[in-house]
């Protein structure tokens, strides 16, 4: 078990290494159908919504492709991943007012060990349907509500911060996340073609 556990490992890292220096999208698609069953799962028992989890475990993989060349090799990949799933259900918590402390878990591996797999099958639809392949689908996106997205997913930035940049209101800010995760959503589901994204400016 610890040697199958050590080759896992020893896989993701030279799979985030590829992502993070040649941003290889056939790593990046590696890790992420690995790993989104089991986070897809540790977001919905923490915030109890099938829609928001499945919207918060997108942002948790658009982080990983957007800060793998940032990851030190601190710490396990897993571990890693778990932890930016664990911060954005906390975001995603407060943003809706229901923040509880006692739901805060920690992401050693003991508890990332006890998530399980995910292998019912439309967990494993949701892992095939979504973020296919996270850098085209934002290059498809208007240049305004990808920064836009990019800034408050990725970044953490206010939306007051991203007008400030954008020198456009607060409401215009929350209107181009708005219609950029729209068009990621149904991008990765396949309800519209890649390159069909929201152009409707705001």
């Amino acid at each position: 078990m610890n040697q199958q556990a050590s080759a896992q490992d020893h896989e993701d890292g030279r799979l985030i290494e590829e992502v993070a220096l040649r941003r290889d999208r056939e790593a990046f698609r590696a890790l992420f159908d690995r790993y989104y069953p089991r986070v897809f799962v540790f977001v919905r028992r923490r915030l109890e919504d099938q829609e928001l989890a499945r919207e918060i475990t997108s942002d948790v993989f658009l982080e990983v492709w957007a800060s793998a060349p940032a990851f030190r090799g601190e710490s396990k990949i897993s571990t890693w991943i778990f932890g930016i799933a664990r911060f954005k259900c906390l975001e995603a918590s407060r943003r809706l007012g229901r923040f509880k402390r006692s739901r805060v878990v920690s992401t050693d591996d003991e508890v990332i060990a006890q998530v399980p797999e995910g292998r019912e099958p439309a967990t494993r639809l949701d892992a095939r349907q979504d973020l296919r392949n996270v850098a085209r689908l934002l290059e498809r996106i208007p240049p305004d509500q990808r920064d836009a997205l990019t800034w408050t997913v990725i970044e953490g930035q206010s939306l007051e911060e991203v007008a400030e940049r954008q020198q456009v209101t607060r409401e215009t800010v929350k209107t181009r996340v708005s219609r950029a995760r729209r068009a990621l959503r149904r991008m990765m589901t396949g309800s519209v073609p890649e390159g069909a994204a929201d152009q409707e400016g705001a």
